[in-house]
This record gives C-alpha cells, structure tokens and sequence, in this order.
C-alpha cells in the first residue's frame, strides 16, 4: 500500500513538473502588464487565477499566467514578464468563497482571437494597463452554458497599481515600474 501511494505521488509530481511552463531569467526585453477586475454581478466572487495570451508568440509559449490580488473592491491580475506583440488577457478564474470555498471553479474565457476587450499591442518594454472592467454573468437558462459580458469601470487609480507593483516585483522590473510611476 506504502508502494503504491509513493508511486502514485512521484507519477502526480512527474506530471505537474511537466506542466509548468518556462522559467524566464532574462527580462531585458520583457514588460510588465496589469488588468484591474470588479466581481460584483460575477459568478463567483474571488479570482484564484488568470492568464494573458500574446498573439505573436508559438503556440506552446504564448499563454502567461497571472499573478492576482486582492485589489480594492476587485481584483488585479497581472505578469512581469510579457513580451512583444499583441497580446490580451485570455482567462480569468473565479470561484465562490465565504469562509471556505466551493469546488467549483468559473472560468471567464476572453477567447484567443476577436475583440480588442483587455488588448494592448506591446511595442517596446514598458508597463501596460489592460483597463479595468466588470465582469458581469448573464443566465441563459438551466440546459445552456452560462455567458457573460464585459464593461469599462473605474477602479483604482494607476498610481495606487503601480505602487504595489513595485513592491512586489523582481529587481529587473523594478526600474521601470519606477519610471512608469515617475511620469505620473
């Protein structure tokens, strides 16, 4: 029995380890993106997760996951290391929480091509704001698959972003970030 759930913990740490995506170590060329999201006609109400898709990237390396925090009365989610090209936020995961959470898992998909919904073209290394936006789910009945839309909405100001920002980022970013904030 002992055999078997070591075997099985190799096999499931095997497995994970193949799934992580590549390490970036040089960001020289990389630049940092943040989008800002407010839950409150969401389903769900606490983002556990996100992620940003560059365009021009291959397909194996294109999809960046997000860090996310709690943010004001929403959520920032954001990468210190995108690189050039068009690129926009691809996912936003959110699950139901009061006290513990449940065990399902909404998963807002802004799709990999189409609309220009949290999209920047990134020329050069620098920071960019995604925007910030209300999620809001639309009911479509019991046998079809939920929809949502996606709204323009104020929240928090760029200084107070990128403030945290910079407290939370590496010290290859750090100088630009603290440049962004400088020309505000």
């Amino acid at each position: 029995m002992k055999f078997f759930r070591s075997l099985f913990l190799l096999v499931g740490f095997t497995v994970l380890s193949a799934c992580a995506g590549e390490q970036i170590t040089d960001f020289s060329d990389r630049s940092v993106g943040y989008v800002w999201v407010n839950l409150d006609d969401a389903r769900g109400n606490k983002v556990v997760g996100g992620s940003f898709r560059n365009l021009q990237s291959p397909a194996g390396s294109s999809v960046f996951g997000t860090g996310v925090e709690s943010f004001g009365n929403g959520f920032l989610l954001y990468h210190f290391g995108l690189p050039s090209g068009p690129t926009k936020l691809r996912t936003v995961d959110t699950m139901f929480c009061v006290g513990l959470c449940g065990n399902t898992i909404n998963v807002f998909d802004f799709g990999a091509q189409g609309g220009d919904i949290a999209a920047v073209n990134i020329r050069e290394r620098g920071v960019y704001d995604f925007g910030s936006y209300a999620i809001v789910s639309q009911s479509n009945g019991i046998f079809r698959p939920g929809s949502f839309d996606v709204r323009r909405t104020n929240g928090p100001s760029k200084r107070q972003i990128l403030e945290f920002l910079l407290a939370d980022a590496n010290d290859q970013q750090r100088p630009l970030i603290q440049a962004a904030l400088n020309r505000l």
